[in-house]
């Protein structure tokens, strides 16, 4: 399998959900990037086509991580790192939440400059709250707040893309083009969300990294993922990990005639660590519906050292 990357260059604030409307995350999961792919592959006629794909793992995708520049960040992995640093360091070490992946082996072996890389990472946008109005007939209009995340200039997210062959990468371009009019995230009906992609390679400290997992003994997801309900036990045998509780509604006009819940369904966070790879799932989360609704859960992992 092949990999490269995508710049997803915002032109628009975000709104990322996190469980609060009024917050934005900064971040985008791999299974709400796959979903938005599958409702522009409805329109394009190609749905059936982009989920085989998907299902014979001749595309994987990651989660959409920031970039500032050329440097590309990817989640701090949940390793315990063994320092000598100070205090403050080993606070903002906690805090931070993604790692230029060109310092990765500086921040395993505890020699990183943290205070440096913090600040850098704390010029990738600002949060903000804006105010719209809910209108509904012969009733007064209701204010409510929306927390949007915007991107400094240079700043934005990228995605890894896995895939089998050329075909296959075309689909995602494709659909990533028709998908940037639309937006990504919430309250895209707002005009938030919109952005500008741009195919670019990836570092070699990455790729290099991701070519290795398959025989490493010690690996970190980069999309959010699970394990076949069978392998669950051994997969989590020496790991460390977050799970993340994944929900929402389906937004699907043939779906059903009301707003229907997905299935709940808790996936393994990027940047959790496992002593192997393993096969990932895609759920069907529809309940009595028309249609089957896909829940993407199959990561990309990278070799990532012990810190020892």
């Amino acid at each position: 399998m092949d990999y490269t990357g995508f710049k997803l260059i915002f032109s628009t604030p975000v709104h990322f959900g996190n469980g609060s409307l009024e917050n934005s995350d900064k971040k985008l999961y791999a299974d709400t990037i796959f979903s938005a792919l599958c409702h522009e592959a409805v329109k394009s006629e190609c749905i059936e086509e982009l989920v085989s794909y998907v299902e014979n793992e001749k595309i994987k995708i990651s989660d959409a991580f920031p970039f500032i520049g050329d440097s590309y960040y990817i989640p701090k992995p949940m390793i315990t790192i063994e320092s000598e640093k100070n205090i403050d360091d080993k606070k903002k070490a906690k805090k931070l939440e993604f790692i230029n992946v060109n310092l990765l082996d500086e921040y395993l072996d505890g020699s990183m400059n943290i205070k440096r890389e913090s600040e850098i990472v704390s010029n990738l946008g600002k949060s903000d709250i804006i105010t719209r109005a809910s209108i509904q007939t012969n009733e007064d209009t209701k204010p409510y707040s929306v927390g949007t995340y915007l991107f400094s200039e240079g700043a934005g997210l990228y995605l890894i893309v896995g895939y089998s062959d050329e075909e296959a990468l075309n689909i995602v371009t494709k659909l990533l083009h028709s998908l940037s009019y639309v937006g990504i995230g919430g309250k895209v009906s707002s005009g938030l969300g919109k952005f500008n992609s741009e195919k670019v390679k990836l570092p070699t400290s990455l790729t290099d990294k991701i070519e290795r997992a398959r025989e490493s003994s010690s690996v970190m997801s980069l999309s959010i993922g699970m394990c076949d309900d069978m392998e669950l036990e051994n997969v989590c045998e020496n790991a460390n990990y977050i799970l993340s509780k994944r929900s929402g509604f389906i937004n699907s006009s043939t779906y059903a005639d009301t707003s229907v819940k997905k299935q709940d369904y808790y996936l393994f966070r990027a940047g959790s660590v496992f002593s192997r790879p393993f096969k990932g799932v895609i759920k069907d989360v529809s309940i009595k519906g028309t249609h089957p609704v896909y829940r993407y859960a199959n990561p990309i992992f990278m070799e990532v050292s012990d810190g020892k």
